[in-house]
């Protein structure tokens, strides 16, 4: 067994793992598919163990020695990156204001705000939460250096970088019959959010009636209400939590929404694009919940 692992295959191993996919690994990477499963094997044959279970090309799952070594891949390219990160940009100072649409909230923003303060201790972050909308238009006017923000359907004028794509579904609780009372029981976001504005289009071409049982600011209070049976809302496939279900009989299909990173002039500040990472990874982890599922990625 060789007596140094390859930080590129260890990374390779993370993303495969994490993705459930080749593909969506090589995507993830920047590299191709057959690269990413050369690294695979390189891996293997230096730990002299199969580190991830493969059938007719499929990759179905990860080996009890694969996911030992993937604890161990976790904490050295985390010790890794947190040294050059130190060594190569700990002069960085300053503050960084950051807009974040509420359903990033929901992704462990703590975990994402302890790394960046770990890479960058001297750069301060200032956080707001809003609509999409708003932070987009608060970010072309130069009052925030970067947003990450839900988009749907064409893409606006500002210019931007998709992080992660998925289905949006009908969500209500796990044994509520609300899905099948006419007119609708919605619950929805106050006006302004796109996910509202899609929902209510969507029932209104199917000529779906539609009423709206709860209006709220936080998808905290949303969920609250779908368990208890009192309604359904469009949600991103991601934040099915526990308690809840996608529905789709006699619901007309909805859109995919797209997560997109939007910077000001502050853009190419090394610290900027590091926080775009780490919540782009963050986004790729899967949720510990059922609808935690595999992602749709941008082409």
């Amino acid at each position: 067994m060789a007596r140094h692992l390859d930080m590129d295959l260890l990374r390779a191993l993370v993303a495969t793992a994490e993705a459930a996919s080749f593909s969506l690994a090589a995507t993830r990477l920047g590299r191709t598919q057959s690269a990413i499963s050369l690294q695979i094997k390189r891996l293997e044959e230096q730990v002299g163990k199969p580190l991830l279970v493969r059938s007719q090309g499929r990759l179905e799952g990860v080996t009890e020695e694969g996911l030992l070594l993937l604890d161990y891949a976790r904490r050295i390219l985390c010790l890794n990156d947190e040294a050059i990160g130190c060594f190569s940009e700990a002069d960085l100072a300053g503050s960084l204001r950051v807009g974040l649409a509420e359903e990033v909230m929901e992704r462990d923003l703590g975990s994402v705000v302890a790394e960046f303060h770990s890479a960058y201790p001297r750069v301060k972050l200032a956080l707001e939460c809003d609509l999409s909308a708003r932070l987009a238009a608060r970010v072309e006017a130069g009052e925030l250096d970067m947003a990450l923000i839900k988009r749907i359907g064409e893409r606006p004028t500002a210019a931007g970088r998709t992080l992660w794509r998925e289905p949006m579904v009908w969500a209500g609780g796990a044994h509520s019959s609300a899905v099948a009372e006419r007119p609708l029981p919605l619950a929805l976001f106050h006006e302004g959010c796109i996910f509202r504005v899609v929902a209510q289009a969507a029932l209104t071409q199917a000529g779906i009636p539609w009423r709206l049982a709860f209006a709220g600011h936080s998808h905290t209070g949303i969920r609250h209400v779908l368990r208890a049976g009192l309604a359904v809302s469009p949600l991103p496939l991601s934040l099915l939590g526990d308690g809840l279900q996608r529905h789709t009989e006699g619901l007309p299909p909805l859109p995919e929404v797209e997560w997109v990173a939007l910077t000001g002039a502050s853009g190419e500040w090394p610290a900027v694009q590091r926080l775009i990472a780490m919540f782009e990874a963050r986004l790729w982890q899967p949720l510990p919940w059922p609808g935690g599922g595999l992602p749709r990625v941008a082409a």
